[in-house]
């Protein structure tokens, strides 16, 4: 691993005024994604864990929405990861979500090229003898936000939900069965901005929130008992040095973890900037002592004009009535861990 400087957060130390919080390790979880090679990335990273750091931990499953990429896509990414990662001969089960947002339509962004995996998918699948198999053969009958309620039903306080893509799957559970906000142990959702910092076309919403606005906006005010996020301009706070960079996403190691990493990543130019977005998101979840600092705040989502999708963080208290809602919001971490993590589970073997 590449020595890590010592870090330097670059926002105003009083806006983090919760320091003393812990936040609470589950025993189940869920992972909700639109993968995407950052979202593949972030699970094979949630493989790593849970095999050599939560052993008391389960992922129970993963559910798939579109976003990144098109849903059949999504499905297929998701599988060869679970593949290559650390889950040995028991894999998490995949179950099948959204292929539209909530208005029904249909959004990709091709940031990681059409098939989501940086034009890898179809080398994978053949390498793993699965190219000529029919999309059905990736997934479980039972539908995303059935899962999602049956396991919420099951494991009540015991689960938590990693959001990485767009909400819509979390929105559809939350119609069908509003009950789940009564018995959800947390929601912990990788999406918005803490300082209007965006990646969508109006440079202040990010991504997951923008691709549904309807649906995150929903959820957001839905009245969980733990709701958790990590903004994206708070990750571009931690943007990676070169060097560290090329040691996580181009080290070149002779591993297939390794590989599948680098190669699903080369499409994408980073011009030398690496960020562990839906990855920091997956680690914080299931490692919370990762976590340094927060925030408890009202927040709400703005759904129209320009500004639309973007997160408004109550920092002078004013909000009032159905159209606020606490939040926990992520805003400092033990980098050197983190990095040290993303390192051992890009390198390990096994």
């Amino acid at each position: 691993m590449a020595e890590q400087s010592k870090f330097t957060h670059p926002f105003p130390k009083l806006l983090f005024d919760d320091s003393h919080i812990q936040f609470k390790k589950y025993s189940k979880y869920i992972i909700d994604t639109d993968a995407g090679s950052d979202d593949a990335h972030a699970i094979l990273i949630a493989s790593y864990i849970l095999k050599y750091i939560r052993t008391d931990a389960e992922l129970i499953g993963i559910t798939a929405v579109a976003g990144n990429a098109a849903l059949e896509n999504v499905i297929k990414n998701v599988y060869i990861t679970t593949r290559i990662g650390h889950f040995g001969d028991n894999p998490p089960k995949i179950y099948k979500g959204c292929r539209t947002d909530t208005l029904r339509r249909f959004y990709r962004d091709n940031y990681f090229l059409e098939d989501g995996l940086g034009g890898q998918q179809q080398r994978l699948l053949t390498e793993l003898g699965l190219q000529d198999k029919p999309l059905e053969y990736f997934h479980e009958k039972q539908h995303a936000c059935d899962f999602i309620k049956d396991s919420v039903y099951k494991y009540g306080e015991d689960l938590c939900i990693i959001c990485i893509g767009p909400m819509t799957n979390i929105y559809l559970t939350l119609q069908m069965y509003p009950d789940i906000v009564d018995k959800l142990g947390c929601l912990f959702a990788m999406g918005g901005t803490y300082m209007g910092v965006g990646n969508a076309a109006n440079s202040v919403a990010e991504f997951n929130v923008q691709t549904d606005v309807e649906a995150t906006a929903a959820v957001a005010m839905a009245k969980f008992k733990q709701k958790i996020l990590l903004p994206f301009d708070v990750v571009l706070a931690y943007t990676l040095d070169k060097q560290n960079g090329k040691v996580i996403f181009e080290n070149g190691a002779n591993t297939k973890k390794s590989q599948f990493v680098e190669s699903t990543f080369k499409a994408v130019s980073h011009d030398g900037n690496y960020i562990l977005c839906d990855e920091l998101a997956v680690m914080v979840a299931l490692v919370p002592s990762l976590i340094i600092y927060s925030l408890q705040k009202n927040i709400s989502i703005v759904s129209d004009g320009q500004a639309r999708g973007q997160v408004i963080i109550d920092w002078l208290t004013l909000m009032r009535g159905n159209q606020k809602s606490i939040v926990s919001i992520l805003t400092a971490f033990e980098w050197d861990s983190v990095i040290e993590i993303a390192t051992k589970a890009n390198l390990d073997q096994q």
